[in-house]
Order: C-alpha cells, then sequence, then structure tokens
C-alpha cells in the first residue's frame, strides 16, 4: 500500500511539471507571435509610407509587388494598408492581446493606437483628435506614417 502512495505522489508531481512546462511553452509561442506580427506591421508601415511619398496622389490600398518591401519579409494575411491624401494607414484588424504594447515597446511612438469610436487613440496622449477612415474597423490596432 505505501509503494502505491508514493507512485500516486510521483505522478502528480510529474503531472504538475508537465503542466507547467505546457503552460511556458504556450506563453513563449505567444510571445513570439506578437513579436513577429509587431515586426511586420512596422517593416510594411515603413514601405507603404515610402511609396505614399513617392506617389501623393495615391489613394487606396497599395499591391505588395508595388511597394519596396526586403525579399524575405512575408507579409501576415491580417496586415493591411491603405493611403489617402498623402497619408498612410497600416492596420491589422483583428488585434491581438498585446500587440499594441509590443509596437509602442519597440517604437515609442504616439503613431501606433487602435480605432475607438472612429477615432485614433493611443495609449500615452489617448484621444488624439485623429479621425480615421472608414474602411479601418473598429478596434483595429493601427499605425500612422
Amino acid at each position: 500500500m505505501p509503494i502505491l502512495w508514493v507512485l500516486v505522489v510521483a505522478l502528480i508531481i510529474s503531472g504538475g511539471i508537465m503542466m507547467r512546462s505546457s503552460d511556458e511553452a504556450q506563453s513563449a509561442a505567444n510571445h513570439s507571435t506578437i513579436d513577429t506580427l509587431s515586426q511586420s506591421l512596422l517593416v510594411y508601415r515603413s514601405a507603404v509610407a515610402e511609396f505614399a511619398k513617392l506617389n501623393p496622389s495615391f489613394t487606396g490600398s497599395p499591391a505588395d509587388s508595388a511597394l519596396n518591401l526586403p525579399s524575405w519579409f512575408r507579409k501576415p494575411a491580417t496586415l493591411t494598408s491603405y493611403i489617402s491624401a498623402g497619408q498612410s494607414y497600416t492596420f491589422i484588424p483583428d488585434s491581438t492581446p498585446g500587440l499594441q504594447s509590443a509596437l509602442i515597446a519597440a517604437t515609442e511612438s504616439v503613431a501606433i493606437g487602435i480605432k475607438r469610436a472612429g477615432m485614433f487613440v493611443t495609449p500615452t496622449s489617448q484621444y488624439t483628435g485623429i479621425s480615421l477612415p472608414t474602411f479601418i474597423p473598429e478596434g483595429a490596432v493601427v499605425a500612422l506614417n
């Protein structure tokens, strides 16, 4: 009977260790996803802003082939851009929790925010008074040029 208790305790301890290891792996995967999305958004925003500067009369979403993107860049499916009156908007509609914080930590910029009630909102300055176009969905993480 004591051997059975030792076996049960050993199984409980090893199960706890495996659960903790699984949680740490999931946390690392989430952090990696956020880091990849934030870096991709910054690379893409730069290329779109350059395109908008060179084509001031352009309105719409530029084709990826028209942008000066690095050869290694692979655009995430949710990453979108739009140019209107020389202003470029790069955004990810389905906001991943932690993405805005990662972008702000990487750039320390007030040009990173979220669309709330049609307005550009940043964590530092809150409502900026900048109205965002209707094609940007509510709650999207937005980077201005």
